[in-house]
């Protein structure tokens, strides 16, 4: 695998609202931001996406964060399920609200 790299993908409701690659401070094995690493957005390939729509279609999540670490070949291996999950990455990395979308969908849960 690689150590201190895995990927967050960010779901709200059955939706992926986008995903980032963390990147461990001095080639250590943990990828928390909150550890010093770093962060970039990540585009999911369909690979990856039928993998954690797999794993959405199973749960009835509000808002979560799913991890995933690399294996030998590069390829997704699941790590965890952030049930209070960290947003600071996908809001540095991209222009997603992702408050607004879980907002929206606690909304949309309780009027329909």
């Amino acid at each position: 695998g690689s150590p201190g790299r895995d990927v967050r993908v960010f779901v709200v409701g059955k939706n992926i609202v986008g995903a980032v690659l963390r990147l461990s401070k001095n080639g250590g094995f943990k990828a928390n931001f909150s550890l010093g690493g770093t962060a970039e957005p990540y585009t999911l390939n369909e690979t990856e996406q039928n993998m954690v729509n797999t794993i959405i279609n199973h749960f009835d999540f509000g808002m979560v964060g799913i991890d995933f670490i690399f294996d030998e070949k590069g390829g997704f291996l699941f790590n965890e399920i952030e049930d209070v999950v960290g947003s600071r990455t996908l809001s540095m990395t991209s222009d997603t609200d992702i408050v607004k979308l879980y907002l929206e969908h606690i909304y949309r849960c309780l009027v329909l």
